[in-house]
């Protein structure tokens, strides 16, 4: 069909340009609706429209027809009233009180048409950054009172349910040694790009024959972009000690500063010393690559009566 020419009554803007989030218009029955899309809908999958009739379209049936345009001129604005563009798609209002249209923003999209929404034709936005709906009568015997009645279209983004995930990995030293990234126990090759994954629990795990393995569970949220930084632990030994704030500790006999953190050792045996006062108490610890020991002291006094 060829371009034409028409004069509108009024120009309603939804403008998702910068945020897709919900709009509801209220037109007129020779009215347009201009949705402005945004230029990243990496997470959108289409939008929905909901029309709800007045009810005089139950009994004026099929007196109002709906179209959708591309290539618009001039960019549509609400103080523009006379436009040029090609219609590719018309059809009347329905003799009911509602009525749901689904677009899709891809030829090859996931939403599936049910009895309570009509499947649109990806063409609508093909090639385009605005949905154009035009509102017009498309019949003689019209309401008397037509230009009262008012259409309210709500927008709604449809989002795909799914977000990105990025990984981030820290290493305990400057040479980057090689790791496995596996999320759901499936290989991830480039782990260091941001990934689309479904919404909801995942499983990672990151191993090494040079660092510790690393597990985590995190969740992905729908059309949100999720981050996890993960620290990378050498194979070393390790001792996490526990003691009274006013202990001494010393390993293999050199005192040693403790605290929440562990403290990496050499794999083989050590000996670990405790002093408190005049007390004192030692430990020996085989350390094995890639285990963490825990380590805890504590003093107690204890008093009982004696008849």
């Amino acid at each position: 069909m060829n371009a034409e020419s028409f004069r509108v009554r009024r120009t309603h803007i939804a403008d998702m340009k910068k945020e897709a989030k919900p709009h509801t218009e209220y037109l007129g029955f020779n009215d347009v609706l201009a949705i402005t899309l945004p230029d990243e809908n990496q997470f959108l999958k289409g939008i929905e429209l909901e029309f709800k009739l007045p009810a005089d379209m139950l009994i004026y049936k099929h007196c109002i027809g709906f179209s959708f345009y591309t290539n618009i001129s001039p960019v549509p604005d609400e103080n523009t009233f006379d436009f040029t563009g090609k219609r590719i798609y018309i059809n009347t209002l329905p003799a009911r009180l509602s009525m749901v249209l689904q677009i899709p923003f891809s030829e090859n999209h996931s939403i599936e048409e049910t009895p309570y929404a009509t499947l649109m034709p990806y063409s609508i936005v093909k090639d385009s950054s605005t949905v154009f709906l035009r509102l017009q009568p498309i019949t003689k015997l019209l309401p008397e009172n037509i230009e009262e009645l008012v259409f309210e279209v709500s927008v709604k983004p449809l989002f795909s349910d799914e977000g990105v995930f990025e990984l981030s990995l820290v290493y305990p030293d400057k040479d980057h040694k090689g790791v496995a990234v596996f999320i759901d126990e499936k290989p991830v090759s480039e782990y260091e790009k941001p990934m689309m994954l479904a919404a909801g629990m995942h499983y990672l795990a990151v191993t090494s024959e040079n660092y510790r393995t690393e597990v985590r569970t995190f969740a992905v949220d729908q059309a949100k972009t999720t981050k996890l930084e993960v620290q990378l632990r050498d194979t070393a030994p390790s001792l996490l000690i526990t003691a009274p704030d006013n202990a001494s500790v010393f390993i293999d006999g050199a005192p040693a500063s403790w605290g929440g953190e562990p403290i990496t050792v050499s794999a083989g045996e050590h000996t670990i010393k405790f002093v408190i006062g005049d007390y004192e108490v030692s430990k020996t610890v085989t350390a094995i690559n890639g285990k963490t020991y825990n380590i805890s002291v504590s003093f107690d006094v204890q008093v009982t009566e004696t008849p």
